[in-house]
């Protein structure tokens, strides 16, 4: 959303997809690595809680979540937040850059698959949610994004069927 603060208390949906949609993601070592840095990034981020998260062969997706004390999960813009919140933005920009680099290093070290000039697409998806509702039907998607990856937007041998449809339409509108 153009002009909407993304550090304001709330959930956010995001996707973050890997350059030219190379299946870099499917390696157990690989993920490993990615589920540590990002259970880590609380630490990092103080007002940040990590909600649904999965990774596929080529993106992952994920909620987090931008607190207040006594803040829900859904969104609560007519709080306050302190100036020292994290934008969205901030969070996936550290995460992509910890992430290539530990990447680089398992290329280096554990003959990882090269990745050509960038790991990630240049920009993410996000989505921010509303209220329990949307949440609870974004945590399913997550959820059940494994075992749907025939129909994945993001693969390129899939093919959407009505179900994935209805999920970005859903939340896009």
């Amino acid at each position: 959303l153009q002009r909407y603060d993304y550090s304001l208390p709330g959930a956010y949906f995001i996707t973050i997809c890997i350059h030219k949609q190379k299946m870099l993601l499917k390696i157990k070592d690989v993920q490993m690595m990615i589920r540590s840095v990002w259970s880590s990034l609380p630490d990092r981020f103080l007002s940040l809680k990590l909600d649904e998260f999965v990774i596929m062969p080529n993106h992952i997706h994920a909620i987090l979540c931008i607190n207040i004390v006594g803040a829900d999960l859904v969104s609560a813009r007519n709080k306050t937040t302190p100036i020292s919140a994290p934008t969205i933005s901030r969070i996936v920009q550290a995460f992509k850059s910890i992430i290539t680099y530990k990447y680089i290093l398992g290329v280096k070290e554990n003959n990882w698959p090269l990745f050509d000039k960038r790991l990630w697409q240049r920009n993410y998806y996000d989505h921010v949610i509303r209220n329990e509702k949307s949440l609870n039907y974004i945590r399913e998607y997550i959820i059940n994004n494994p075992i749907r990856w025939e129909f994945d937007k993001e693969n390129p041998q899939g093919k959407m069927d009505k179900k994935e449809e209805d999920f970005w339409k859903e939340i896009n509108s």
